[in-house]
């Protein structure tokens, strides 16, 4: 049993480290390269009407994992819940949802996702932030005492609940489930991919990288990824 459940927890970190930043796609409401600078925040438009698409979504499902899922947006946040083995398990089991990979799997092809990774990736000061938390050792404690806290077992938990099965049998059963695998075959999903390779405008991070060179200390308070 412990083997299984190591083996879950790193097939699900493996597949969260593919595919971070997959909600980023949701973060602004248009891929319009003049309103990029203008719509950072995250919003999650996107991704609440790619939730919608999964069968059996009541209201209130989206909500309840949005705040989790600004993790995959923004790699301070991400940081903080890796040093929080409890908030790290439940991201797991939330990843672990069907409807969950489903809505990262479409977004994560989206141009306004690479907008905000690219920003992310260039911006030194939010990179030096997020180093913060590893060289913590406060982080590297609770993860050597984190096997005796329960709460750290709950994606394993969840694989006994009949609820988590049915999900899955309702997923795979939903055509849209299938979409993100068969989209490279419409000739119109590459056009917003290739104009956003071709603008210059998509790699202003690049260049203006060495304008967010200068360190600063991190900030007193981060939000939670629960918050």
């Amino acid at each position: 049993m412990t083997f299984t459940y190591r083996s879950f927890m790193a097939a699900f970190a493996l597949a969260g480290a593919l595919i971070v930043g997959s909600v980023a796609a949701a973060t602004q409401t248009s891929s319009d390269p003049q309103n990029r600078e203008a719509q950072i925040e995250h919003k999650f438009e996107k991704a609440e009407r790619y939730y919608a698409e999964c069968a059996a979504v009541e209201e209130g499902d989206f909500d309840a994992i949005k705040p989790y899922l600004r993790a995959f947006t923004d790699m301070e946040v991400m940081a903080q819940t890796m040093a929080d083995p409890v908030e790290f398990a439940k991201l797991m089991q939330i990843t672990s949802d069907p409807r969950t990979m489903h809505v990262m799997m479409k977004c994560s092809t989206e141009p306004v996702m690479w907008d905000t990774w690219m920003r992310g990736l260039t911006d030194w000061q939010k990179m030096s932030r997020t180093m913060t938390y590893f060289m913590n050792p406060g982080m590297y404690m609770a993860w050597i005492t984190a096997p005796m806290n329960p709460q750290m077992y709950a994606p394993m938990f969840q694989m006994m609940n009949p609820a988590y099965y049915t999900r899955w049998t309702n997923a795979m059963m939903n055509p849209a489930f299938y979409q993100p695998m068969f989209a490279f075959a419409d000739p119109n999903w590459y056009t917003p991919r290739l104009q956003w390779m071709m603008d210059p405008r998509s790699y202003q991070p690049i260049a203006g990288a060495s304008d967010t060179a200068v360190v600063s200390p991190p900030a007193t308070a981060q939000p939670s990824a629960t918050e």
